[in-house]
């Protein structure tokens, strides 16, 4: 682990609960130094893409027995051998320790102004509100304010010590804790960021949307959204992509931005360092339904049954095509904004929709959406957000407030080996497991009901 090029804090903790012991390390002193641990790229790629493989929006064609992948996409009691780390859980503690490193010293670093350092100390506390708000998405139960006061959290380190043995927070306390940082920050970042990596007020209120929408909040996520769209509602024109070579759709798309970090349709720049993890899977039966004729842009550009040669795949199945885009992001926030009016019964929430769709069709295939498209307005709109956001990590995080609300009721079954693996509404395995080499260096830690 570093925590930049300017170096870190000089310790070691054989017995660290995170496993992420620094190795090197000199004690940051300037405000240069501290912003040094911030613009580093690594933490805003600390998002793994297990849960992707753990949701409906994926099939693997061919599964490989004892894999860290086959095990999560067959939702096994334990997705991890004990000599085997978890990088979810790691990578994200590594950062938080790193934020923990910047939140207890910069206001005594030299050669910088109190301005400069309050900013600094707003940027680490919105890194970390993000953080712990992943990893209590992955490691928790869904948010229920009736039990949140006692269903086991994660642990919330708010000091840069590596050798503290903390047990886990109950999800309240989590929660609590998330918003309290969004809180403190939010009037000391600026509008604009001096880099893609870096958070802003907007990424506050994008942050702070999605904390209330999973909370199941969904009117305070609808105000929060509509903040941050007002620094940044511009969408990706798809009617203005083509493919370099239409028989080699690896090759790329013409007008696509080449990086999430380019993206115009970016609230706040969020990634993971795995993308190919993603692209050994198929895109599944009824997420492939939902794009129904294959005319939507979206359909075309993020999935492909060619492979890298320029043959189709030999068994025929389409696959993910583009890298997985974590942002924050102005369709997310438009699909927040919908879903609260759908609550609500208001047909406002397909104008939002609409809007969207008119730059995911050719012109003369686009067909505005209607209540005849589904049995409910809100049917409606989780189509289209799952249709919208399949490429955005929150399919499972989806399902798995869904399920907590009665929504989602289907069961889902794979199959490998001969044996059927199912995963029914509400099961427990809708929370991962914590890995047991985590387990072994903290015995603090309550592993997860399997």
């Amino acid at each position: 682990m570093t925590l930049a090029a300017c170096g870190a804090i000089a310790m070691t903790a054989c017995n660290d609960f995170l496993d992420t012991t620094p190795k090197g390390m000199v004690i940051p002193t300037t405000v240069a130094d501290f912003k040094g641990i911030l613009i580093d790229s690594p933490w805003a790629s600390t998002g793994y893409p297990l849960a992707n493989l753990c949701s409906d929006d994926v099939f693997y064609y061919e599964p490989t027995a004892n894999n860290v992948n086959t095990n999560a996409y067959l939702w096994l009691d334990n997705f991890y051998k004990d000599s085997e780390s978890d990088n979810a859980w790691n990578d994200s503690y590594e950062a938080i320790y790193n934020m923990n490193v910047v939140i207890d010293n910069i206001m005594d670093a030299t050669e910088g102004t109190e301005n400069e350092k309050q900013a600094l100390m707003a940027e680490a506390k919105v890194q970390r509100a993000y953080l712990f708000w992943y990893l209590q998405s992955l490691y928790a139960k869904a948010y229920d304010p009736t039990t949140a006061t006692s269903d086991l959290g994660i642990p919330l380190p708010l000091k840069p010590d590596l050798e503290a043995l903390l047990s886990r927070s109950t999800v309240e306390e989590g929660i609590t804790q998330i918003l309290k940082d969004l809180e403190e920050a939010e009037n000391l970042l600026p509008k604009v960021a001096a880099n893609d990596y870096r958070p802003t007020k907007a990424s506050v209120h994008g942050l702070r949307a999605r904390v209330y929408f999973y909370m199941g909040r969904y009117d305070d996520a609808s105000v929060e959204a509509e903040k941050a769209l007002s620094y940044n509602s511009e969408l990706c024109d798809m009617r203005t992509w083509a493919f370099i070579d239409e028989g080699f759709p690896i090759l790329g798309v013409i007008n696509m931005p080449d990086d999430n970090t380019e993206s115009p349709e970016k609230i706040w720049y969020r990634a993971t360092s795995f993308d190919m993890m993603i692209q050994m899977f198929c895109i599944s039966d009824d997420l492939q339904a939902l794009y129904g004729d294959k005319k939507d842009l979206r359909f075309k550009f993020w999935f492909s049954d060619i492979a890298n040669n320029g043959k189709p795949w030999e068994d025929g199945h389409e696959r993910y095509l583009q890298d997985l885009n974590y942002n924050i992001s102005v369709p997310e926030m438009m699909l927040i904004r919908a879903e609260a009016l759908a609550r609500h019964d208001d047909t406002a929430a397909l104008d939002i929709l609409n809007t969207l769709r008119t730059y995911r069709f050719m012109d003369e295939d686009y067909r505005p959406l209607t209540t005849a498209d589904g049995p409910n307005l809100l049917s409606i709109v989780l189509d289209e957000r799952r249709r919208e956001l399949a490429l955005s990590g929150l399919r499972w995080l989806d399902m798995k407030r869904l399920c907590h609300e009665g929504l989602y009721t289907r069961t889902l079954e794979r199959e490998f080996e001969g044996t059927v693996y199912r995963l029914e509404p509400n099961s427990t395995h809708y929370v991962f497991p914590i890995s047991g080499q985590v387990i072994a260096m903290n015995p603090n830690i309550e592993q997860n009901p399997r």
